[in-house]
């Protein structure tokens, strides 16, 4: 990426876009507050010993109420660095909202792929244990990136959601690398 925030020739990046995130965390939020709202009634019911005076009314509050505030106050939280996926001339960086970025040389990627469906999609980048030290991390002053070890492998996560790409943008820019999924 150049100083004006675009990609340079030969790259294809993916940034941050509050609408799709807002609308993610709303799809997240509506059956999480319903899911919430019935097993709190249930376990009043079974502490109390008897159902709760409780309305249709205060079910849509409370429901509408979570729905609307959750993706308010993650897109507030999310703002100040947001997450951006790029696809380089000689490597991938992976920046996961409120977390640093990391780098990873194409040659050293064992394998990547796309996991999950829409709103919880994930984008997971392996390299071997050995060849980590030529990930590169890139500051943006957040917390540490997303990395967990397994076995002899590495694995480099980022959500997808609220970027401007989608799974099939994500699997054609591997493909067009050589990168296997």
């Amino acid at each position: 990426m150049n100083d004006n925030g675009a990609f340079a020739t030969g790259e294809a990046g993916y940034v941050w876009s509050p609408w799709r995130y807002v609308l993610a965390a709303a799809v997240t939020g509506l059956p999480t507050a319903s899911l919430g709202w019935f097993l709190g009634m249930w376990m009043f019911t079974a502490i109390a010993g008897r159902p709760p005076v409780s309305t249709v009314a205060g079910a849509v509050a409370f429901i509408g109420t979570y729905t609307i505030l959750f993706p308010l106050f993650s897109w507030l939280l999310t703002g100040g660095r947001p997450a951006v996926l790029r696809f380089g001339s000689d490597a991938i960086e992976l920046g996961a909202q409120r977390h640093d970025a990391v780098r990873v040389p194409y040659e050293i990627v064992s394998s990547a792929q796309v996991r999950r469906w829409w709103p919880i999609t994930v984008f997971e980048v392996f390299v071997d244990a050995a060849d980590s030290s030529q990930v590169s991390r890139v500051d943006r002053e957040g917390r540490r990136p997303l990395r967990k070890r397994k076995g002899s492998q590495v694995r480099f996560s980022m959500p997808i959601v609220g970027l401007t790409a989608s799974t099939s943008d994500v699997r054609s820019q591997l493909r067009r690398r050589g990168v296997s999924g």
